[in-house]
């Protein structure tokens, strides 16, 4: 039997990218360590790093506060990091930095998320938009204009909608 309607995700992938002006190495050295996850990720609140390359994340999206263990994969040569969640949840994304000039760089970040129905269904309600994918479109915006304004010096982190 298929789901439809809000039951479902239209889309489980999503991918945006945002100009940091600010030298790859420094951005990457940022986000690439678990004590300052919760300085640019909008619902989480707490980050500890666990035995090998995992990772505790606690935190509130809307209503829901949520206590999660998964795993975060640091690669320094190629500036990447790469999560995923042992939840219920079908939840996984990789970033990536990338030079793009001498004090310019490329944050990209692309996520794989398919949320079970109930999950899905508080998203939509919660959403300003009535939808899964704006929900996500937020999440991610803010997450890179986090990691902008901080690694440029320019503010902090950018709360999502649901939790203000």
């Amino acid at each position: 039997m298929t789901s439809t309607g809000t039951n479902s995700a239209k889309t489980t992938e999503f991918e945006q990218s945002i100009t940091v002006d600010a030298p790859a190495d420094g951005i990457f050295d940022f986000i690439s360590d678990v004590k300052n996850v919760p300085q640019y990720l909008p619902t989480v609140k707490n980050a500890q790093p666990q035995e090998g390359e995992r990772i505790r994340t606690q935190g509130q999206a809307g209503e829901r506060e949520y206590d999660s263990d998964g795993h975060f994969r640091v690669d320094e040569q190629a500036r990447r990091l790469e999560w995923g969640s042992d939840g219920e949840n079908d939840y996984s994304g990789w970033l990536e930095v990338q030079d793009d000039g001498a004090e310019r760089s490329q944050v990209k970040v692309h996520i794989h998320y398919s949320p079970r129905p109930e999950t899905l269904q508080r998203m939509v309600e919660h959403s300003p938009n009535g939808s899964f994918e704006s929900v996500m479109d937020e999440g991610i915006s803010k997450t890179l204009q986090s990691i902008k304004q901080i690694c440029e010096g320019k503010g902090g982190k950018e709360e999502i909608e649901a939790n203000k």
